[in-house]
């Protein structure tokens, strides 16, 4: 997948926007990092992404990382953007207006919004940094189809966050389909993310 000149526009609008607002989306030392690791980054995940029309919610969209991006790069899916703030929230919401990203944004928190119409409605659900993977999963997997997938970005102690979350994987009825060793890397890709998939049913 070519990022074409209109997906790059786009991006660098997004991190301009990030690096501007007021609202500390992100710390100061990613703020300059923006296009040289989370940009990247997130563009890689979503080519990481099955290809084909779907559903696919970002749990913690903070400043739209991954979401926004993935809006940007994946036209192809239909993409919701969730986080509690409702400041972030607002900002993810104008700053998918003023680039073109078609997006739905939803304001609360996970487990207060893992119900009818969004509960079991997504073949694909995201998550960078946002929690270690033991409380994550009971707050991502409600939101899936059986058998639809939850791309976790994690950083160095994946594997470690894999063994803690072993009992909760058993309890809510979810498997491990592949861990950072089992993706093949993006070739030619700037930043490789950390991707722990797992799907909902056994």
């Amino acid at each position: 997948m070519i990022t074409t000149p209109s997906q790059q526009a786009a991006l660098e609008r997004l991190a301009a926007l990030v690096a501007a607002s007021p609202h500390n989306l992100v710390s100061r030392s990613a703020r300059a990092e923006l296009l040289t690791r989370h940009v990247p980054e997130c563009v890689s995940l979503g080519r990481l992404l099955p290809a084909g029309e779907g559903r696919l919610l970002d749990i913690g969209s903070g400043g739209g990382f991954p979401g926004i991006v993935i809006a940007i790069m994946r036209p192809d899916l239909e993409v919701h953007l969730l986080d509690s703030t409702r400041k972030k929230t607002g900002f993810l919401q104008e700053t998918a207006q003023d680039i073109g990203a078609d997006v739905v944004v939803h304001t609360g928190r996970a487990e207060d919004l893992a119900r009818p119409p969004l509960a079991g409605s997504f073949d694909l659900v995201t998550a960078r940094a946002v929690a270690r993977l033991e409380r994550l999963l009971p707050w991502a997997l409600p939101f899936l189809r059986q058998d639809g997938v939850l791309y976790a970005v994690k950083g160095e102690q994946w594997e470690r966050e894999l063994r803690e979350a072993a009992p909760t994987l058993a309890r809510v009825g979810a498997r491990v389909l592949a861990t950072p060793d089992d993706v093949p890397a993006d070739q030619g890709a700037e930043q490789q993310p950390r991707v722990v998939m797992i799907a909902r049913g056994r």
